[in-house]
């Protein structure tokens, strides 16, 4: 095993250890969406008329998924700012660790959450909505692909930022749009034209309908768009967020 591999293989551990011993934020990522279907999905069943014919809490369950794989990759670039206020990034910085091992550590590691989270919480709402698993190549490279770019956005926030403050609310006003205008709340062909064109361009949009289709079977966008867009998208937010990773700490 060489060095590089190595040190990749420690630092994507060490995310993972981080993860598994917040229990905080696996109730959250749990019991939320949970509430929200239940209450919001499950009410508005009876009144929400669905062009693909699904229920709107089958709709909602999906799309609560793609959001809180979302989420959780911006969350990301909050576990680098921890490390930078501990003072364990400046340790690695100064060590022969590569700072590309460094982002893709923190990716691979997330996106194994991202997996373990989209099981979880999928079995749990599929007792009370027709959740199936349809496609799984299709789910896999839906959270894969959504995981990567928001981990990428998360990081090249981060290193903007010294302040936990300034990234939140910066985070926010940069994801909450992401997260109106793709398909996650209602559908993208019910959305007014000039905000239809935004969620066509909204990589999550891809994404969010690529998991739809793997665990509902319906889908709006072309299956091979999708998945060749988050294929594109992943590529280059990862290596943006390297590049960005790399002049930021280096300033």
């Amino acid at each position: 095993m060489s060095a590089q591999f190595a040190d990749f293989v420690a630092l994507t551990g060490r995310e993972l250890k981080r993860y598994s011993r917040d229990r905080a934020y696996w109730v959250g990522q749990i019991v939320f969406p949970l509430i929200l279907v239940g209450v919001v999905g499950i009410g508005f069943d009876e009144e929400a008329d669905l062009g693909t014919g699904v229920p709107y809490a089958s709709h909602l369950a999906t799309g609560l998924l793609a959001m809180l794989v979302g989420s959780g990759g911006v969350g990301g670039g909050f576990a680098l700012m921890e490390d930078r206020s501990s003072g364990f990034l400046r340790a690695l910085l100064v060590a022969p660790v590569s700072r590309t091992n460094l982002v893709l550590a923190k990716l691979v590691a997330r996106v194994i959450v991202s997996i373990v989270l989209v099981c979880g919480l999928g079995a749990l709402l599929a007792l009370f909505t027709p959740i199936r698993v349809v496609d799984p190549l299709g789910g896999l490279v839906a959270v894969v692909g959504v995981t990567a770019i928001f981990v990428a956005l998360g990081i090249s926030l981060s290193v903007r930022f010294r302040r936990l403050e300034s990234f939140r609310m910066i985070s926010a006003f940069v994801t909450i749009p992401l997260y109106l205008f793709s398909g996650i709340f209602y559908e993208v062909a019910s959305l007014p034209g000039p905000v239809r064109w935004i969620a066509h361009i909204n990589p999550l949009t891809y994404g969010v309908d690529l998991l739809r289709h793997a665990l509902l079977g319906v889908h709006e966008l072309p299956l091979a768009l999708s998945a060749a867009l988050l294929g594109v998208g992943t590529l280059v937010a990862v290596g943006a967020a390297v590049v960005a990773f790399d002049r930021g700490t280096r300033e």
